[in-house]
């Protein structure tokens, strides 16, 4: 569930992708030009990261490289193009979440995917945009897609 505090969170983290071009650390609402440069080379116009980790919003250290597997088994299967992330939350009070930076994936399909994993949120951009914080689930009228 969508509270002011995960907003908040979610924020204030870091969403590093680490590609066979480099490492880019990305940010809620902030362009990063280099990155765009980098899937444009890639032939790639629509990309998310998402993670297994701490479903709900729920912290579980035991389970979570369980679901990272899991996840990375099933981004095998879809066959999707993906690399490496990792959330780090700029406090380090909340334990850094692996993931994956997911190319050229539309953001209907992350968020089926972020829900079939019980995550609240995931992160989606487009080349020349600011990355988004995109909540899987919304109560009432409020709208999905928040810069």
């Amino acid at each position: 569930m969508r509270t002011e505090a995960l907003d908040i969170a979610f924020r204030a983290t870091i969403y590093r992708v680490d590609t066979a071009e480099g490492i880019f650390d990305l940010r809620i609402g902030r362009p990063d030009p280099a990155f765009d440069d980098f899937l444009r080379r890639q032939g790639v116009s629509c990309w998310a990261v998402l993670t297994a980790c701490n479903p709900g919003g729920v912290r579980d250290d035991d389970g979570n490289r369980l679901r990272r597997m899991r996840l990375q088994q099933r981004l095998q299967t879809l066959g999707w193009s993906f690399c490496s992330a990792c959330n780090l939350a700029d406090d380090r009070m909340w334990p850094e979440e692996p993931g994956f930076l997911l190319l050229q994936v539309s953001e209907q399909e992350v968020r089926s995917l972020a829900s079939e994993f019980c995550q609240l949120a995931c992160v989606c951009g487009v080349v020349g945009g600011a990355p988004r914080l995109v909540w899987v689930q919304e109560s009432g009228d409020d709208a999905v897609n928040q810069q």
